[in-house]
């Protein structure tokens, strides 16, 4: 009872703040999503709703909480009937909680973590539009997809920022995937390649790439016919904030899956396409420096494959172009990035 005493009266602070897209409804929610993608602040501003005495907030991550505290939350809650609203944030194991009456929110940084009659969403890292909403910079857009580039979609640019959350066989990981951004990817040819630079064991490998999926940090596109992936990263900044080695094109293609993300869909790759979708018939092509009369050339090229596929538009995502035409009922778009990603 201490412990959830303890918590109850050294709450943080609720109050508003920037506002996300998603909105937390007044019910039992899952709220998923990577570290440092603003899920504490979307919880935190939708409690500034409350009176503080309405809410009963437990970090089970904090060092001070105790897991067994959570056997007298019912008793607690009965002798607090003023509390109104439960959250257990940094959940990682699936509690009791079927005596509880009270709306409950639960937060979790695994993907594949569930919770039986809970209503369940996803929070990503800002993309582009809520970045330029946060930043408040009153620049032209160009300079601000200039900056969103440099900038990226998490604090996970920074050096000591990644070593604290990952440990020595994650960064050799994610490492290798930084230099190999955007190129097919064999689990087997990784796991000799970071044998070299540490010691470990081909299951701990496997595990580990399976961890990093599952917490959000990274993200595999399989190929639309052939047992083949691409690994890329949720935050497309991880590129070069793991590596020197310059590549503007993949860490383009990367930005580009990062936005697709808003769709909530599957999305595969051929040689024809970086990302298609099989569900909304519609691909997309990174070409951020590709001129259109290149552009044109390849439209033509991947053509036939469009119609086998029964893909009827095509997204040229450019850095500046910007044109519309049609080839035998295909539509093709070429867009500058920010009027693409701010157009949906």
């Amino acid at each position: 009872m201490k412990i959830l005493n303890f918590f109850y009266e050294n709450h943080p602070k609720f109050e508003p703040n920037f506002e996300r897209k998603v909105k937390i409804s007044l019910k039992n929610t899952l709220i998923k999503g990577p570290k440092y993608c603003g899920k504490k602040s979307l919880i935190l501003n939708f409690l500034s709703d409350f009176k503080a005495e309405e809410i009963l907030f437990l970090d089970l991550k904090d060092l001070r909480f105790e897991k067994e505290s959570l056997k007298n939350l019912e008793l607690f809650l009965k002798q607090n009937s003023q509390i109104k609203i439960l959250c257990l944030y940094n959940l990682d194991f699936i509690p009791n909680l079927d005596s509880i009456s009270i709306p409950i929110i639960l937060s979790t940084d695994k993907k594949n973590f569930i919770v039986p009659n809970f209503t369940e969403f996803e929070l990503d890292y800002l993309d582009f539009e809520e970045f330029i909403s946060a930043s408040k910079k009153n620049l032209p857009v160009n300079h601000l997809v200039g900056l969103f580039l440099q900038s990226g979609r998490s604090v996970f640019r920074d050096n000591e920022i990644l070593r604290k959350n990952f440990n020595v066989l994650e960064l050799e990981i994610l490492k290798y995937l930084a230099k190999n951004l955007g190129k097919q990817i064999s689990i087997a040819q990784l796991f000799i390649e970071v044998k070299n630079n540490i010691k470990t064991s081909k299951d701990s490998l496997y595990q580990s790439v399976k961890d990093l999926e599952d917490s959000f940090m990274i993200h595999s596109i399989f190929h639309d016919e052939k047992k083949l992936r691409k690994i890329y990263f949720r935050d497309f900044a991880l590129k070069n904030a793991l590596c020197i080695q310059k590549d503007f094109k993949h860490l383009f293609e990367n930005l580009i899956l990062n936005e697709l993300f808003k769709l909530k869909q599957n999305f595969f790759y051929n040689k024809f396409f970086h990302f298609y979708s099989k569900d909304s018939k519609i691909a997309y092509i990174s070409s951020p420096t590709l001129d259109l009369d290149f552009i044109k050339l390849r439209a033509k090229k991947i053509l036939p494959k469009a119609l086998e596929l029964g893909i009827f538009h095509i997204f040229f995502i450019t850095l500046s172009n910007d044109e519309s035409f049609f080839e035998q009922g295909v539509k093709f778009e070429v867009l500058p990035f920010d009027k693409w990603a701010l157009g949906f």
